[in-house]
């Protein structure tokens, strides 16, 4: 009976702490993504395959792959308008039915649209980002995402709920007749189930949330900051893509998953450096810049800056939230390995 309480207190504080570390900070600005007046730029990347581009800096990218029996599109957007703008950019290129959409994550602003895509089209979306979307009423992931657009739930008044109807757990292959098409989770970055959807033959990657395109660096949202790491070289190691689409940002080259790497191993070196200072990070952290060496585009350069921040606070709270969770351990008696957990 000990030891179980120990455990649930355990449990307790574990997720206490890592709901506090992740929690919005008062000079947090979230992206600005407002579809109001987006238009969608069809880029043709390789034979079939297709990025939507977004004519404003932050809002939400999308894409479709053709193949000789179907279509396969990448994420619904935020609302219905934006959703048959999507289906639209597909009938102008092909007939063919849309036979697949793929929700890259949970977020509103990735699965607002798809309850105008048709009746016959299966929607396809990690197990993580469907237990999300049925364990959260729509009215609630409304309230959610409506601080990246001024914080009304308005915009969404005519958003009706449909969820996935398929799920995979680490990687599904999908073809659409000569073309194939391969879903990858590769771990947690952004959000706890980031989707990554790519195309082999054309070695191009929708990355959603976790790589956010050229002149970026990562932000992790709700995620400790080691597992993005963990994440994103999991990446690396599966596929080696040319061309990466963000769901958000500008189109990048596969050198940006080294950046990723080595920037949020920067934060985490950091971070473990500041631990041993007496300091108010709270504080510290508003007067912090990106290293020079991390080029940002300077259309999102203020929004980046908030990211690092963020990075930097979470990084710092997760760290130190470790060290107390390993010596709560130790008092239970039980052997404790360097990075935190249970030797057994």
């Amino acid at each position: 009976m000990l030891h179980l309480k120990s455990f649930l207190v355990l449990v307790v504080f574990l997720f206490c702490s890592i709901a506090s570390s992740n929690a919005r900070p008062e000079w947090f600005v979230p992206p600005p993504l407002d579809p109001s007046g987006v238009k969608l730029e069809t880029m043709e990347l390789y034979d079939g395959v297709f990025a939507l581009m977004s004519n404003t800096p932050f809002a939400d990218n999308s894409g479709f792959v053709v193949g000789d029996d179907a279509v396969l599109v990448i994420d619904a957007h935020f609302t219905g308008n934006m959703g048959k703008q999507i289906i639209d950019a597909v009938k102008k290129v092909t007939d063919l039915p849309i036979k697949y959409l793929v929700n890259l994550n949970a977020f509103g602003d990735h699965v607002f649209g798809n309850y105008v895509f048709p009746e016959s089209t299966e929607i396809i979306a990690h197990e993580k980002t469907i237990d999300f979307l049925k364990k959260n009423s729509l009215q609630k992931r409304k309230e959610i995402i409506s601080v990246t657009v001024g914080g009304s739930t308005e915009l969404f008044r005519d958003v009706e709920d449909r969820l996935p109807t398929e799920s995979f757990k680490k990687k599904k292959k999908l073809n659409l007749g000569n073309k194939i098409v391969e879903l990858y989770f590769f771990g947690p970055g952004m959000s706890p189930s980031d989707t990554v959807v790519y195309v082999p033959d054309a070695r191009a990657a929708w990355t959603g949330n976790l790589i956010f395109g050229k002149g970026s660096i990562p932000w992790a949202r709700s995620e400790i900051v080691s597992d993005y790491l963990k994440s994103m070289k999991n990446f690396q190691r599966k596929i080696d893509p040319k061309i990466i689409v963000a769901g958000h940002g500008q189109i990048s080259d596969g050198d940006i998953v080294e950046k990723y790497i080595s920037y949020l191993d920067y934060v985490l070196e950091f971070s473990r450096s500041l631990k041993k200072e007496n300091i108010s990070i709270e504080e510290y952290v508003k007067k912090l810049n990106i290293p020079s060496e991390y080029l940002i585009e300077d259309d999102i350069k203020k929004l980046m800056e908030g990211f690092h921040k963020w990075n930097v606070l979470n990084s710092y709270k997760q760290i130190r939230s470790s060290a107390s969770q390993s010596k709560y351990k130790k008092n239970l008696g039980q052997k404790v390995a360097r990075d935190g957990k249970v030797v057994k």
